[in-house]
Formats: C-alpha cells, structure tokens, sequence
C-alpha cells in the first residue's frame, strides 16, 4: 500500500459493509442498457471498475417506477423481478472484481419528459422544474401525486431494495439529488404540499423516511442503505437551506441510514458572473460541505454524528483526497468523473503510480450526450466509455510494424500509445516544439485550466510505450517514402478559415490572441463558436471592450450545454456587446460594418479585429500519400474530428487497427 494515503488506502464500513478503502465510485448514468436489462456493456463497464480498486460501487441510478419514473431510454430498471437475473450479474462482476457493490434506486418525478415516458410527469406538488442549465431542460408542470400514489412510489422504492439484495447487492443508495423525486420531496419550492408529505422538515422527508423504515422491514439491518442527500439547494427562492440539510442528516442519521453521501444542488437558468464550468471546478468541492454538515449534527444534538458522510467532487488528485479524510471532514471519497476516464485510478494510486492517471477535463460531454441528445455517456479521455460493449481489452499484433505518426496533438498520441501498447514500433512527428496541437491554446482562457493537465499525461505516455518522439520537425511526402513505413497516421489537425473582404488585412486570428498577440482597447470578434466566445472573455478580464459578432442566433453552440451555458452567462455579466444574426458587411480602419437578420446595416468600434470563423481540415499530407502508402489514415481534426471526445476515439480505434 502506497503510506502516503494510509487513510485513502485504509478499510472501513458502510453498516455493517466493510470496504477495502474510503473510495466510493459515485452513481452515474451511462445509459446503456437494453430497455432497462443490464446488458454486456453495463457488465464490463462496472467490471472494469471494480477491478480497478475502488472500495465500492454504486450503479448507476435506477428506475423503481416505469415508464412514469424513467430519466432517459437507456435507464436501468428494476421494478419487476425480470430484472434479478441481470441484477444478479451485474452484482457477481462487482465483487469478483473486488468492490462492493450498491444500486442506487431513484424515480425521475417531475424531471421526466413526456417524450421519454409518454404521459404527463408527476411530482410531490403540481410545480414545473425550473430550468437548469445543467440540462438545457425546463419541463412541463408535472402533476401533483395523491397520497395513494404517493405510498405506492415508496412500496416500489422498498421492493427495488428487496430485488437489489436477492439480486447479491450489499446494499442500495436512495437518490435525493439533482431533479429527482427524492430532491423535489425535500425541496420547499417544489414542494408546496400541506398534507402530511409537506410544509415542515419533517413532513417534506416524510417519504424518504417511510422508504428507510419499510427496507429495513424487507432486507434487515445488514442490508446497507445510503442517502446521496442535497444538503442544501441553491435556487432562485431557496429550495433547501443549510439549516435544512443539517437537519436532513441527523434525523437520516436517527433513523438508522448508514451512510449519507454529501452533494448540493442548484437551479438557475443563467449562470451567475462567479459560475464556475467543471473545467476549473476545485478539488474535492463537496468536501466543506460535509465539515458543516457534521458540525451542524454536533450543534444540535450535542453529540458528533455516528454514520460516515462520504464526500468528493472532483476528488481524483489522492493529496487532496487523502488531507479531507485525515482532516476528519469526511469519512469517504466519491470519485465520478475520475472513474470514467481512469477505471483503474485506484490501483494506479496504491502502486504509487499517480503520474499515470488520465485527469478529467471537466468538457461536461459525459452528461451532455445523454441529456441533450438522448444518446450514451462518451468522454474525452477515454475512447473506451460507453462505446460498444465497453471491451478494454488491447490485443497485442499479429505482425509487428513501422507505424509512422505525423501530428502529436491528442488524436495522434492516442494512435500512437495504442499502436505501441499492441508491439509496434512507432514515431510521432510534429512541426512544434512541444505535442498537444490545438489542446496547448484551447487551455489558455479563463476557467480551461484543468486541459492544462492532459499534457503531462499524455508525455508520460508517449515515455512509458516506448514511442520515439521527433518534434520541431515538418515532415514531407518524401520524408515519409524515404522512411519506408508499414503504416502512416495522419493526425496533422486544421488551419484557421480566412475572412475574405476588404480591410480582413487588419484582422488576426483568436489563436494568436490565444498565444499572446496584444490587441487595442475596443476589440471586436468575428465569429461566435467555442473559440471566439472563449477568446472574447480572455479579452473582457485583460480589461478590452469586446464585441462579438456571429451569424448564427445561438452562441457558443458546439460547446456542452453546460459549458456554454456559464461563458454566455460571463460574457453578458463581462458586458460585452454580443451581436448575433448578423453578418459582417465590410471592415474599415475604425469599424466593423454588420447585417442585422432584419436587413439593417449598423457598425461597431474597433481598434482591433479577432477573427474565429472556424478551421478547415489540413489534409495535403494525407492526400498526396494516398496511393503511395498501402495502410494510411487521416484522424482527429484533420478528418473533421471537431470535439476531443471523437479524437480520442479515432486515435483509439486506429491503433487499435493496424
């Protein structure tokens, strides 16, 4: 065991579950199963996990009621005893790999659409969610359950545990968080009930506390139970205070909940000016709150409270885990994200190899491929994730071979790696003096600093498989023919789009910008994407007067709803003059002259001009090649990659290929 996180490292128990360590992989949904089944994908991709290290895992949230409960058509689901046989798998996976194994057991409430579950959504009072750009969701007013309904949810509730401990599960977590049913209950403005399911603290956890005593009822006190609890809710008119959330944990505490995982929950349809996206969220974010939860319990019964709070956020860099837990501020670390992109980050941190671990971006793609477009979990890091049956096998190669790799930004190392991994002898080339291609200035705006940290990873890994590194170095046609290589990967990335008008002679490019060009006082952007908008608040905090002008009505549109939503949300708080439906008309030696969508032509001040029309795939290498290289492929963005996400994968699959 590695000494320097003995507490990380050191057993402990949920109840009566004892656990290997203090790592607990946090609920997330991937949404992959078949109707509901657990299917070979879920199989392996909870395996993997578990084999990975983690003390326990819990499975990913689960349905109790469908179709009225379902949050997406790939939803687990476990309200009938149809669902025990792949429960039962999916538990025995769990423990062979050596973690514990938990379900966590939701219903949607009045966070479903009718899309998904075909009727109208239901919630304790007859109150719409508010939208949440989390989501990019605002639902429909859902309709208030009767007390009858309500009782039968929680009967689903008690027989969904019962199913998970005939099925092998050491014990379930019951989901309070977010836009689901147990968070609406709890939240004084969802709800507004007056009956005995509303009004009073006690009366809005009347539900969870029913669903608590009738589980012990049906599986006994060795049968463990969670709460993953909001302990406070941050919306426009309260929801959940911290006084209330503190009662929430000792009255859970009281009535003999054995563990309660600490998250705090948020609704709002702007992001506020201190918003923060997940690409700089800190470590260990939840941390603090569960130091005030438990001094709270303290203040209130006098005694220090007798369950484990298990507590993370971002919580994949073991320092910071391991001072939370000696600090006595929590008594287990969730890892989420950090399990997706590193299943094996536990291991990688006992064998004292930390220099290892893929970090988590924090780019969101995870939650928006599945809430915005109703498809699986994808990720940035790992090619792996959801796609397929999740098989992380690496095949060795039948044939060892030259692999020739032109480009070292991620989609090339990600060939490279692979196509080492499986014995070939492999060379990456770059032009640069250092690898990361575009990565290098898309981590240079505010807030993109955990992109920063994929570099270092990814030299690591060029080290470790034994990749021969050549930067500084253009490589040409002949250059390649000279080397005679089994095989060539082009990973050679875009050129920025040019502005064709009179006075575009005056512009620069946003990577310039992004590289340290100096610009005058009043700026203005051409070109709202990603880039332009993410320059444009690099430019709003160097104290610039910024104006943005896009064609499109949307800005920032191919960035993850989340993501997009809080840099809109700083550029409007920055002031900055955003101009959408317009066209840029002509530029002059003091302004930019725009067509509205009404036809009107206005202009704009500007003592320098940005331009971030978008990049056009750099595929001159690869096509002169064709033809004179049998095995050659065009990868990342330079074959249209456009998201880290599908250049990741394109390197994976083609070194995996050849």
């Amino acid at each position: 065991m590695n000494q320097k996180y003995k507490n990380l490292l050191s057993p402990a128990k949920i109840g009566s579950v004892e656990l290997k360590n203090r790592t607990v992989m946090a609920a997330m949904g991937m949404s992959q199963s078949d109707n509901g089944f657990v299917n070979k994908a879920v199989l392996n991709h909870y395996s993997e996990r578990a084999k990975g290290g983690v003390g326990a895992v819990i499975v990913e949230v689960t349905c109790v009621d469908s179709p009225l409960g379902l949050n997406t058509n790939g939803m687990l689901i476990i309200d009938d005893d149809k669902y025990i046989p792949g429960m039962t798998e999916l538990a025995g996976v769990i423990h062979e790999g050596g973690a514990k194994a938990f379900l966590q057991i939701s219903h949607t409430g009045r966070g479903a659409r009718r899309k998904i579950i075909g009727a109208q959504p239901v919630g304790p009072s007859a109150v719409a969610m508010p939208y949440s750009f989390m989501m990019g969701l605002e639902n429909e007013t859902p309709r208030a359950l009767e007390i009858d309904e309500i009782k039968a949810i929680e009967e689903k509730y008690a027989q969904a545990a019962l199913r998970a401990k005939k099925a092998g599960f050491d014990g379930v977590e019951i989901h309070c968080v977010g836009y689901y049913l147990g968070q609406q209950f709890l939240s004084s403005t969802a709800n507004i009930r007056t009956d005995e399911y509303g009004g009073s603290r006690e009366n809005r956890m009347r539900f969870h506390l029913n669903i608590v005593k009738r589980i012990r009822e049906l599986c006994g006190k060795d049968f463990a139970i969670i709460i993953k609890l909001s302990v406070v809710e941050q919306g426009k008119d309260g929801g959940i205070t911290i006084p209330d959330g503190i009662y929430f944990c000792k009255r859970f505490q009281q009535e003999g909940v054995d563990a309660i995982e600490i998250l705090a929950g948020k609704w709002s349809g702007e992001a506020g000016k201190n918003e923060k996206p997940e690409s700089a969220y800190p470590d260990c974010m939840a941390v603090p709150l569960s130091q005030i939860m438990k001094l709270g319990v303290f203040l209130e019964t006098g005694k220090k409270k007798t369950i484990p709070y298990i507590a993370g956020g971002r919580a994949q860099n073991p320092e910071a885990a391991e001072k939370a837990l000696a600090s006595g501020k929590c008594d287990f670390i969730f890892l989420g994200h950090a399990l997706l992109v590193q299943p094996d980050l536990v291991n990688l941190i006992a064998e004292g190899r930390e220099d290892e671990i893929r970090p988590c971006i924090g780019c969101g793609h995870c939650i928006d491929q599945q809430l915005q477009h109703g498809g699986r979990a994808i990720c940035s890091g790992n090619a792996v994730l959801a796609r397929g049956d999740n098989d992380y096998s690496i095949k060795p190669a039948e044939k060892k071979k030259h692999v020739v790799v032109i480009g070292a930004g991620v989609a090339g190392v990600e060939a490279a790696r692979i196509a080492a991994i499986r014995g070939h002898e492999v060379d990456i080339y770059d032009e640069a003096n250092e690898i990361g291609g575009q990565m290098n200035l898309a981590c240079k705006p505010p807030f993109k600093q955990h992109l920063g940290l994929l570099k270092p990873y990814l030299e690591r890994q060029l080290d470790l498989t034994g990749v021969n590194v050549h930067l500084g170095k253009r490589i040409t046609k002949q250059d390649i023919l000279v080397m005679n290589p089994d095989a060539v990967v082009c990973a050679t990335g875009v050129i920025p789009s040019v502005l064709k008008m009179d006075g575009a002679d005056r512009a620069i490019n946003a990577n310039d910008v992004l590289s340290g060009c100096k610009t005058g006082k009043n700026v203005v952007v051409i070109g709202g994407g990603s880039i332009g908008c993410e320059t444009a608040e690099l430019l709003c905090k160097q104290g610039k007067k910024v104006a943005i002008i896009e064609l499109m009505e949307t800005l920032a549109g191919n960035t993850g709803k989340t993501a997009q939503t809080i840099l809109v949300g700083h550029l409007k708080h920055r002031g900055v003059n955003i101009l959408t439906n317009c066209r840029v008309e002509k530029i002059t030696p003091d302004e930019v002259y725009y067509r509205n969508k009404d036809g009107i032509l206005d202009s704009v001040k500007a003592d320098s001009i940005v331009t971030a029309i978008g990049n056009r795939p750099k595929t001159e290498l690869f096509d002169s090649l064709k033809g004179e290289i049998d095995e050659i492929y065009n990868i990342g963005d330079s074959n249209g990659g456009g998201i880290i996400p599908n250049a990741v994968y394109d390197g994976y699959t083609v070194g995996n290929k050849i």
